[in-house]
């Protein structure tokens, strides 16, 4: 598990099913990403949490690709969770768009 927590109590971070968070109070969770089994493709997908105009989401539909952008793949889902950990864990190269979406989340 790897969090932050903001001074302001905002937590950021990734973390798993072994802590009841709702224990701490009303939550606001945000996604920065989703891990998912695709059928077409026969591989675990992770995708990005980012939402999608009407526009992209046509195109995207049009194109026959994944409503979310597929980031990576992976045959394994410890595979697919191993990749987005270190991708969009503090001090990789997602941490910085997870956190910008925190922020604006909250603003």
């Amino acid at each position: 598990m790897k969090l932050r927590i903001s001074p302001d109590g905002v937590v950021r971070g990734l973390w798993n099913d072994e802590l009841d968070w709702r224990a701490l109070g009303q939550l606001n969770v945000r996604r920065a990403s989703h891990v998912e089994f695709c059928s077409r493709t026969q591989s675990w997908c992770v995708t990005s949490g980012r939402r999608r105009n009407a526009f992209q989401l046509l195109l995207r539909r049009l194109l026959r690709l994944s409503a979310r952008g597929v980031l990576f793949s992976a045959p394994t889902r410890s595979e697919a969770l191993l990749w987005e950990a270190t991708h969009f864990g503090p001090g990789g190269p997602g941490w910085p768009e997870a956190r910008e979406r925190s922020r604006a989340a909250t603003a």
